[in-house]
């Protein structure tokens, strides 16, 4: 839970915009002894539907991996084609199979965590894409941040905002919540453009999409 201090922190707006979407209904909020609190996994939401952020006060972690490139992350990670799967579940557990550098002890509680994740409201953003991520710290489970990029063989009903069939799916698993945030932020800005997005909908070449996202992180503003 987080206040309303904490959220317009994490958001990178002011406080009175907060109590406005709490009163537009655009973030539930849960009132406790006369206070606002939002649900985490909200503002995350609104971090991947709005590109909202990035976080202040980066440098107070030192194992917050701020000077790690998506492009690190998802060569790192993988891209992959035909993954297999007709429900969620299915899609999740074969995509998280072929990211690279997990072994079964690590893989098993992170697909518990996304599943977790996927029961509180879908991760699918719209536009046939999905970011699935496991809700919590991931601390003692990996030491820095991995992206992957699965592209289902068979499009599948997400629960997407849009109602659309999803078909790509960013994998996204974090050592730690500002990290985490963070790399959200920076994904969605790289989603907004149209090059990046189109390489991702056309299911272009794992080179393509690594050189495209490259040069779209390379236009993120200063200290994203």
């Amino acid at each position: 839970m987080l206040s309303v201090r904490e959220a317009a922190e994490v958001l990178g707006v002011s406080q009175k915009t907060v109590y406005r979407w709490i009163k537009e209904g655009r973030v539930p909020s849960h009132r406790l002894g006369g206070q606002h609190f939002l649900e985490r996994s909200e503002v995350n939401n609104l971090v991947i539907r709005d590109g909202l952020g990035p976080l202040p006060d980066a440098t107070r972690e030192t194992e917050d991996h701020q000077d790690t490139s998506l492009y690190d992350m998802l060569s790192r990670g993988g891209v992959f084609y035909r993954i297999s799967g007709t429900t969620k579940k299915d899609v999740l557990q074969n995509s998280l199979s072929m990211v690279k550098g997990l072994d079964e002890s690590v893989s098993s509680p992170l697909f518990q965590m996304f599943l977790a994740r996927e029961e509180l409201a879908s991760t699918g953003i719209g536009d046939h894409i999905a970011i699935p991520h496991a809700r919590g710290s991931l601390v003692g489970y990996i030491t820095q941040p991995i992206l992957s990029l699965s592209f289902l063989e068979t499009p599948i009903d997400y629960g997407a905002l849009d109602g659309k069939p999803v078909y790509a799916l960013f994998l996204l698993i974090s050592p730690n919540v500002r990290t985490h945030l963070r790399v959200l932020a920076r994904l969605s800005f790289c989603l907004h453009a149209p090059e990046f997005k189109q390489a991702v909908l056309g299911q272009a070449s794992r080179d393509t999409i690594l050189n495209t996202l490259a040069q779209t992180e390379a236009r993120l503003p200063q200290g994203s």
